[in-house]
């Protein structure tokens, strides 16, 4: 929980979780697939690249970002929201992970 003196964190004025570099991170589990197919959306089961331990990642653009990342309204929101993978549904904002992307990227 947070404390009520502590900044409240805005995913929209961030994305540094959708910017974690070209190398795979942001994991998309087989099930994804599975439901991205059974749901007709093969456009997002095949836009991936190699991930981390033997699995397959969003795929990123060459300056490491998701190739989902960014919409006409805002450059940190997901044009897949409805639909993203498990891995960014459980990701918690303001978590330790959270946390060290921002500083990676700069922020805060």
């Amino acid at each position: 929980m947070r404390e009520p003196s502590e900044p409240q964190l805005d995913c929209l004025a961030c994305g540094a979780c959708c910017r974690t570099g070209t190398d795979g991170r942001i994991l998309i589990p087989p099930e994804d697939l599975v439901r991205w197919r059974a749901a007709g959306r093969e456009d997002l089961a095949r836009a991936v690249q190699p991930g981390h331990f033997g699995m397959v990642a969003f795929a990123t653009t060459p300056d490491g970002a998701c190739v989902h990342l960014g919409t006409p309204d805002s450059p940190n929101a997901c044009r897949i929201y409805a639909d993203r993978g498990t891995t960014c549904r459980e990701f918690e904002v303001g978590s330790p992970q959270c946390l060290e992307f921002r500083r990676e990227l700069g922020i805060d």
